[in-house]
């Protein structure tokens, strides 16, 4: 069954000092991607999450956003005492050179540089790496899910156009001897109206460029490679493997083998049924685009 590749997912999860978030969408793409945002404190851990997600997607472009919120922020408060010792004593023996009688509180002497200064506890990466791939994995199988249910949609728009296609290309099928008839009909008119009747007309050549004609316009190879290409385009969207670039060069295919019939026969309603079927084809290409 084919899958799109448009698709969300969202997981949390919570513990008594972090809160964590990660957030998945994808979109079409030539080839698998991933572009994952984390932050630094879990960077150890990018490969574990990109491998989780590659074993899930096969090809689309995925942005996963990944955030931590902290309830408490574990720090320790350092301070350089014989820095401060320093400062104290500048300010004391620079308000006497100066004659002013003033007095550095410590709260000032704490505000001076590199007096004063947090460690934040370095957090082990490896604390967090099972609620964080819980989640990832959580998020993953949302995403999945939801490209599985809009490639259901994609399979059945596909399969009803080619159905309409198929029946169109039967209609040809059917109207394909006409167009030897109708040209034959429109030579012998021609020259009946050039010659006049003056001269009798050559049935022998009049046969001869009809027969050429008729190999000129030949369309049955081309009918039955279409009709080929649609089965075989309802059989690969049964696979079970990412499937969308074979149908796109189907499609190319088929593209090929309409255009070859509206060239070949130069018949008015069968140059009618070639627009249509382009046109179906057409959105048939833009749905195969989203697919896996």
């Amino acid at each position: 069954m084919v899958h799109s590749m448009t698709g969300y997912g969202r997981a949390e999860r919570r513990s008594e000092r972090i809160h964590l978030i990660v957030e998945m969408r994808s979109v079409n793409h030539r080839f698998n991607e991933i572009s994952l945002r984390l932050p630094r404190e879990l960077g150890a851990l990018e490969d574990a999450v990109r491998r989780t997600i590659q074993s899930r997607v096969r090809r689309g472009r995925v942005d996963v956003f990944i955030t931590m919120k902290s309830d408490t922020v574990p720090a320790a408060l350092q301070v350089n005492w014989e820095l401060a010792r320093q400062y104290a004593e500048a300010a004391r023996r620079m308000s006497e050179m100066l004659g002013r009688q003033e007095e550095v509180s410590a709260y000032q002497i704490m505000g001076m540089p590199d007096v004063i200064h947090v460690n934040e506890e370095q957090m082990d990466p490896e604390m967090y790496r099972i609620p964080l791939m819980e989640a990832v994995e959580e998020a993953g199988d949302m995403l999945v899910s939801m490209r599985k249910i809009e490639g259901q949609a994609l399979y059945e728009d596909i399969f009803l156009r080619l159905k309409y296609m198929s029946q169109l290309v039967e209609n040809i099928k059917e109207l394909a001897p006409r167009v030897t008839e109708s040209y034959r009909e429109r030579i012998r008119a021609r020259i009946v109206e050039y010659i006049q009747e003056l001269v009798p007309l050559d049935e022998a050549r009049l046969l001869n460029e009809v027969a050429l004609f008729a190999e000129r316009a030949d369309i049955s190879e081309e009918i039955t490679r279409l009709a080929s290409h649609f089965s075989q385009f309802t059989q690969i969207m049964e696979e079970g493997e990412p499937v969308g670039r074979k149908l796109d060069f189907l499609v190319q295919e088929c593209h090929r083998e309409i255009n070859t019939i509206g060239s070949k026969a130069n018949y008015l309603e069968i140059s009618q049924k070639v627009v249509i079927l382009k046109a179906e084809l057409e959105k048939v290409k833009e749905q195969v685009q989203n697919i896996e």
